[in-house]
């Protein structure tokens, strides 16, 4: 289990500990978890997960994203759906979400880098 819930998280582009912050888990809890989980934290998940479908993530059958669903990424926005005939996950919408938000970083990154540079110059 632990590691289709580290599938997901990379899938998600986000990191265990936001996760666990998000979700409102202890600490650790993506390294410790084992083969089980109650149903409280499930339902945890799932509140603020709802694409993930928790049989998936308990038994690894079935598809992990749920029909109809799309999925957010780490700055809130959607990256991924399911095709019009619900057959799985669009590649293209992946591809072309993840460029944009690899985009935002870079600016962000560059942005820095000349207040750094002007502060350096001083």
């Amino acid at each position: 289990m632990k590691e289709r819930l580290i599938e997901f998280l990379a899938y998600l582009g986000m990191g265990q500990t936001k996760f666990e912050e998000k979700v409102g888990l202890s600490r650790g809890f993506v390294n410790k978890i084992g083969e089980g989980i109650t149903g409280k934290t499930l339902k945890k998940i799932n509140e603020v997960y709802p694409e993930l479908n928790t049989n998936w993530l308990k038994t690894g059958e079935g598809d992990m994203i749920r029909n109809n669903q799309s999925v957010k990424n780490v700055s809130g926005e959607g990256i991924v759906g399911n095709n019009v005939n619900g057959g799985g996950i669009n590649d293209s919408s992946v591809i072309g979400g993840l460029m944009d938000t690899i985009k935002k970083k870079d600016e962000q990154v560059d942005r820095l880098l000349s207040i750094i540079e002007k502060l350096s110059n001083k």
